[in-house]
């Protein structure tokens, strides 16, 4: 297979329908098998339900369903450890991502980089929001020395075979980029869209962005790679759906 979607999703009800069938649309064009891989992170709403009936009319859908709610770099984690295909793409389940944008990185991605990112130049979010996030932003870089823009961008791409070695435990999402950099990647970047968010409720507040994200960065900086990649796999699956 080709390539695996994978999207970890929390509470999402509203936003999982709409994705997917854009998700299906555009994955379609690219005339490859594909898998769209939804790891439910601890749904306490509908999206669970909503996925599962998807799933039975879907040729091209998964579900990984974890045992209770995690977080998202253990979530993502899953997400990695289950896809099949040869090349991953990731983005969040909240709808401000725009599926439409994948060929732009999967086409950057073919002049030679090993990881592509997109870059939210125009984001849609709260200022409050806009500001933690930046200011997070600016910590990560300044002391993990990354060039890319937009670290906290959910809509990446890379190859499987590039992350054998990852292990994403508490908080280290936010350091994928300069994980893969450490490892030794080229990491390129385009533009994107991005939208308000118009359902649900972001699972991230002021203290997640900007003093967690503060504290993780200091761990980076002092653990070495393989120490903060050598822990023990948290997440417990439940079910995983496929065809």
């Amino acid at each position: 297979m080709k390539y695996s979607v994978i999207i970890p999703i929390c509470n999402e009800e509203d936003s999982l329908l709409p994705l997917y069938n854009s998700l299906k649309d555009i994955m379609n064009t690219l005339n490859e098998q594909y898998e769209i891989l939804f790891v439910d992170d601890g749904s306490t709403d509908s999206s669970l339900k909503q996925l599962r009936r998807v799933f039975m009319d879907s040729k091209s859908m998964a579900i990984v369903i974890l045992k209770e709610r995690v977080g998202k770099a253990e979530a993502l984690q899953a997400g990695f450890d289950n896809a099949v295909g040869e090349i991953y793409i990731t983005l969040d389940g909240d709808g401000q991502d725009d599926p439409r944008e994948i060929p732009s990185l999967l086409n950057k991605m073919d002049e030679g980089y090993d990881v592509v990112y997109g870059w939210r130049r125009r984001r849609q979010d709260p200022f409050i929001t806009k500001i933690a996030s930046k200011t997070a932003n600016m910590i990560r870089r300044l002391m993990t020395k990354e060039k890319i823009h937009d670290v906290g961008c959910a809509m990446r791409v890379f190859r499987k075979k590039g992350i054998e070695h990852v292990c994403l435990s508490k908080g280290l999402h936010r350091f994928f980029s300069a994980i893969m950099v450490k490892l030794g990647y080229c990491i390129g970047e385009v533009e994107v869209v991005h939208y308000p968010r118009e359902t649900g409720i972001s699972k991230y507040g002021i203290w997640d962005r900007l003093v967690e994200g503060t504290i993780d960065s200091i761990r980076f900086c002092f653990l070495d790679t393989q120490t903060l990649m050598s822990h023990k796999r948290k997440y417990r699956i439940k079910e995983i759906l496929r065809k």
